[in-house]
């Protein structure tokens, strides 16, 4: 993790299944609790599952209310592509949550 000027970035690697879900969602709320924008980073990811999805999409809808910033790395592994693509997770309109209808399933996911 790297924190600059009430920003933080999280960098995930390897399996991001129901097995490593309890850690995960303690680092991204912690991270949430202490900084104003939270990045994600993904490198060498292996394994995604619908668990990771579902972290993500709280992560979100948990920064929006609380009026911070959550955002994905441009670069998205294909693991996690391919469970996005399996869980259905697509997104047109925006989180209705949003103020300003962000979704982090709206861009970037085509290739």
């Amino acid at each position: 993790m790297t924190e600059i000027d009430n920003s933080t970035s999280i960098r995930f690697t390897g399996n991001l299944t129901i097995d490593h879900a309890s850690e995960i969602a303690s680092v991204i709320n912690d991270s949430l609790d202490r900084v104003d924008h939270l990045s994600l980073l993904f490198e060498d990811v292996t394994e995604v599952d619908i668990s990771f999805l579902q972290l993500l999409c709280s992560a979100h809808r948990t920064a929006v209310k609380s009026n911070k910033t959550l955002v994905l790395d441009r670069q998205r592994p294909e693991p996690l592509r391919i469970a996005m693509r399996e869980a259905a997770f697509t997104c047109e309109a925006g989180c209705v949550f949003g103020r300003q209808q962000s979704c982090i399933w709206k861009e970037g996911w085509k290739q």
